[in-house]
Parts: structure tokens; sequence; C-alpha cells
């Protein structure tokens, strides 16, 4: 029997030689056999504690999980201190994702036996699924106190860390579990992905290697190796590692999403598309967000069809791809999209001939189902570039007008945002300080305005000596409808400049021009190289020749900024050059609408 299922005989354990015989099959892997005799001997004595507890473990091994702990609930209703079968009975809740049941039942094997490093070890595990990272360290601290080279605990132990983001913890861990077993492959695949995380991409990649040497096979050693050689802008390197994980397990979802996301940063969308519909599959995956009983619309005719689409990842996203609704609908569709609350106004007033719903309607049937950003997986090659049709999203002219009076007409208006949502991933090296703006902000004439909502507000309590960045009160945005006014303010602005979020993606869409800062291996949509954009035609791209450079992208911005003003100061001489001065009248009425146009000037 495994360490997991563990099972000592105290020495008062009265083991009869068919007890005996049955123990021996179970521990050389023959559970069959053992399962006859456990059977025969508990029909002849059904309290026999040893059979049940057994037999228990039996089923346990064998993914009968709930008649496991019906036997370990009678076996421990007979010898209810019993340290082992509390800590199996652990083990078997853990795998029915009963954490907290299982956590009380490490707890009491734990009670009984201060020392039982398994029991610590698998409470800590079964803690790190319920996301108590701290508790689950100490937990780990606890199982190497009694066992110092108890290896797996060292590395959940760094797993847990890097999880907390105390990467250089974890990554002393991994280290101590290597000098236990330098050969684990394992430890040194963990090791560099810590060191991915704190962007030593070479030393990562060595590990890798290092894990490889060990076991070519490793698939997760490949996919991880791909990932970073992608980071070090390695691509055709990376895409080999990943052809070479996908050799060993053609399934591994995570390693055909990324492969398909490296396709579409390198412009090839079909092979990408099709990649990234394994996004569904992989390793911490979210939930699809409708599942009904109605096929997955994969590009069939549509004609008099009923389709409903669904909303998926972040409020970009929405923004990107909603424009294939048009598509669909011009198909012969008939649209519903199923999307957030807070989108509502602004798809409802900008898209026409779609249904959008805040909730499944209820008693409908539909003949499709087709999540939003599958929708160009699905329309295949008919639409083999991105749909680059702007503006597809529009302001309501009520709020345009009230922004334009608020905003007035003077100065170069820029409007600016600098920090993406901070959740997961993703914000990794997108985001940039307000700070990198004081350059901007120096050019005569210009007016920096903030788009920016929730995170990365507080950056503007702490500008920098000789910034000035304008705010637009606290009924900018304050309702339930998402960016309706960000879409009124935009069409006063001369300009956005922004990080990759949301806020970049509306002003595309609204076909307003906009500047986007993007990181070094950027994300798949801004593609590689280029300064445009097939999905945004007024977007200019300024990018990280360097990996963290923001200092020399928003000097590229500063000289193309002037150079851009100063082509804007030369149309307006030429156009007044060209412009016939009326004589004056010093009349009375003249000499008050005068005075008046003074006034209004001084006013502004």
């Amino acid at each position: 029997m495994s360490r997991y299922m563990r099972y000592t005989p105290s020495p008062s354990t009265q083991i009869s030689d068919r007890l005996f015989r049955a123990i021996d099959f179970h521990q050389n892997g023959l559970l069959s056999h053992a399962e006859k005799i456990y059977l025969l001997i508990l029909a002849e004595d059904a309290a026999q504690v040893t059979a049940l507890h057994l037999l228990g473990v039996i089923m346990i091994q064998t993914d009968r999980l709930e008649r496991g702990m019906e036997l370990f609930d009678k076996a421990l209703s007979i010898k209810p201190d019993d340290p082992d079968m509390l800590y199996i009975r652990g083990n078997a809740l853990q795998m029915l994702k009963r954490f907290e049941e299982a956590v009380t039942s490490y707890d009491k094997a734990i009670a009984i036996a201060p020392d039982y490093a398994d029991a610590h070890f698998n409470r800590a595990n079964t803690l790190q699924m319920l996301k108590r990272l701290d508790e689950a360290v100490m937990s780990y601290d606890r199982a190497l106190s009694i066992n110092p080279d108890y290896v797996d605990a060292v590395i959940n132990r760094g797993n847990a860390l890097q999880e907390l983001g105390r990467l250089d913890g974890a990554l002393a861990a991994y280290d101590k579990a290597l000098s236990i077993k330098p050969s684990y492959a394992v430890a040194l695949v963990n090791r560099g992905g810590a060191l991915q995380e704190l962007k030593r991409f070479a030393e990562a990649l060595a590990s890798y290697d290092h894990a490889l040497s060990i076991k070519p096979d490793f698939t997760e050693a490949h996919y991880n190796r791909g990932n970073a050689l992608l980071e070090l802008k390695r691509l055709d390197e990376a895409s080999a590692s990943y052809d070479k994980a996908l050799s060993i397990q053609p399934d591994y979802a995570d390693a055909l999403y990324n492969r398909g996301l490296l396709a579409l940063l390198r412009g090839d969308f079909i092979a990408g598309w099709s990649g990234y519909e394994s996004r569904w599959d992989r390793k911490k995956a979210p939930r699809r967000g409708l599942l009904i009983s109605c096929p997955t619309w994969g590009g069939e005719d549509v004609v008099g069809k009923r389709i409903i689409v669904y909303d998926e990842q972040g409020l970009g996203d929405v923004i990107q791809f909603c424009r294939y609704f048009l598509y669909l609908a011009a198909s012969g569709a008939d649209v519903t999209f199923f999307v957030r609350y807070r989108l509502l106004g602004l798809m409802r007033h900008s898209i026409a001939g779609v249904r959008f719903v805040p909730s499944l309607p209820e008693g409908e049937a539909f003949d499709y189902q087709c999540a939003l950003l599958s929708l160009p997986f699905a329309f295949g090659s008919r639409l083999k570039l991105p749909p680059g049709e702007t503006p597809y999203l529009r302001a309501e002219v009520e709020r345009v007008r009230k922004w334009k009076a608020r905003l007035g007409g003077q100065g170069f208006k820029i409007g600016i945002a600098w920090q993406g949502s901070k959740a997961g991933k993703i914000d990794n090296g997108r985001s940039f300080a307000l700070a990198e703006f004081l350059a901007i902000s120096r050019l005569p004439n210009v007016r920096l305005i903030s788009l920016q909502k929730n995170e990365g507000v507080e950056q503007l309590r702490e500008l920098l000596e000789g910034m000035t960045v304008e705010t637009l009160g606290d009924d900018y945005d304050a309702d339930d409808d998402a960016f309706a006014d960000s879409v009124a303010v935009m069409e006063s602005l001369d300009l956005v400049i922004s990080c990759d979020t949301s806020i970049a993606h509306l002003a595309g869409a609204l076909a307003r021009p906009v500047w986007l800062a993007v990181k070094y291996v950027p994300d798949w949509r801004w593609m590689l190289d280029r300064t445009d954009s097939p999905w945004y035609p007024t977007m200019r791209l300024f990018r990280q020749q360097t990996r963290d450079d923001w200092r020399s992208v928003f000097s590229d911005i500063e000289s193309a900024l002037r150079e851009l003003m100063d082509k804007e100061r030369q149309r307006t001489k030429k156009r007044e050059l060209a412009t016939p001065r009326a004589p004056v009248s010093w009349g009375r009425v003249d000499r008050q609408n005068h005075d008046s146009r003074n006034q209004e000037r001084r006013d502004i």
C-alpha cells in the first residue's frame, strides 16, 4: 500500500492467517484478491475493525469513495481513536472535494498523533485547495519539523508561497527540495515557474532544460519551456516546445491554447482561433457562461435560426468582439446576446438588430449557442482577417453635449488611462505609472484628462511636481451603465493614450484617435512589430523594445505628439490665412458684440 493509504497495525492487533494473507495481497497490489478475503472475514464478523479499515482503503484506491467512507465510519464507530483511519478518511473526503470535513478528520488524527507528518502534509494540501494559503504553509512547516527531508512537503510549501506571491520564499523552497533530491524533475519545473514569475526567464529556461535532461518526456516541462521562450521572444523555439508537449500528450489543452495564442500573435488567425477553442479545457479554466441544451454554433447556415451568444472574459473583450454581431445578423440569424448588466446600455444604444439580455430568457428555445470569443473561429475562412470597420459603438447625443460643454474647447485634450484590472496575471507588465505622463503634461497647450476608474486612481493624489491631470468629477461613469460617460467624453477629446485595457478598445471601437502603449511581449491581439492594428484603424501602437522599459515608449509618444501638434498648428495657420477677414464696423451694436465675445473668452 502507498503512504497515502497508510496502515500500521498496532502491537495489540490480532491478525489471523486469513487476514495476514489478505494484507499480503493488498501490499503487493493484488487488490481484487485482498477484497474477496476482507469480504469473507466481514461476512463472519461484521465488526472486524482491521478488515473494515483495509476494505475501506481498497474502496478508496479503486475510486469507490462513498462506499469507502461508509466502511471507515463503521470502523471508527468501533475504534474512534485510530489516527490512521482518521487520516485515510480525510484523504477520501479530500478526493470527494469535501474539504472542510477533510481538515476536521486530519485535525482529529493529529490530536491523537501530533507527530503524524503525513496528516500534517495532507491537511496542508487541503487547506491549499481551500485557498487558506497561510494556514497551509504553517501545516507544511509542521510536517517538515517532524521530517525535514519530506521533499513533497517542501515542494508543496513552495507552491503555496508562489500562490501567495512570496516568490523568493517559493524559490528557496524548491532549492531546498533539490538539495534533498537533486534529480527531482518536478522540483526543477516548479523552480522554473517561480523564476518565470520573477521575470528571470533565461534562468527559468535553464531549469526546464535541466528537468528535461532527467525526464525527456515531461510534458509540463516542454510546455513551460515554451512559455519562457515566448517571453524571451524566441517564437520559433516556443512553438517547437508546444509541439513537443503535444506530441507526448495530444490533448494537453494548455499547450493547445498557448500554441493558438502564439499563432494569433503572429497573425495566423485560422490556426490561432482553432487553438483558442481549447481555453475551456485548461487547468483552472473558467466555467462556460451558458450551459443549455442546444448545439454550439460552428459556422453552419444560420438563416432564420435563433442563436444565443454569451459574454465571457473582460470588458475589453466584449467591446472588441461585439463587432461580430453585425456579421452574424447579416448572415440571417436572430441574435440574442446574454451580457453582463453593466454593458447593456452601451450595447443596446450602439448595435441594432440584436437583442441584449442580462439573464437567460426563460422558456425560450435556441437553435445554437456560442461563446463571444468563439465567433471568429465559427466564421472561419469567411473572415480570414479581423473585421476592422469602425465605428461600431456610439455615444448618446445628450451625454456628448453635456461633456462638450463641461470640457470646453480650449487646449489639446488627451484622455489617459494607465492601470488595468489587477485581477489575475493578465496585468503582469501591461500597466504603467501615471508619472510616465510627466513630460507630456508639460507640453504647451496639452490638457491631460483622466479616464481612469477604480484601480489606479489613487495615483492622482500623488502627482509629481509640475504635473497637472484633470479629473471628470464624481458623476463620471457613476451610474450602472459602464462607459456611458466615457464614450461621450471621448467624442470631445483630440486623442486617447492608454495602457492595454478596456479604455483603448472603447476608443478604437468609436474610431477615435488612440495611442496604445504595449509591453515587450504583448497580448496576442496586438500582434508583433507593427505600429497599427487590424482591429482598430484609428489606433497607433507604441511598443517596448526592452522589457519593462516604459521610459523609451513615452519618449517616442512625446516625440510623436510634438510632431502631431506641430502639424495641427500648421493646418490651423493655413486655414486662418485662407479665410478672408470681414471689415470691422465700429458701430454701437458691433462694439457690444465685440465686448461680449471678449467677455466669453475671459470666462473660458
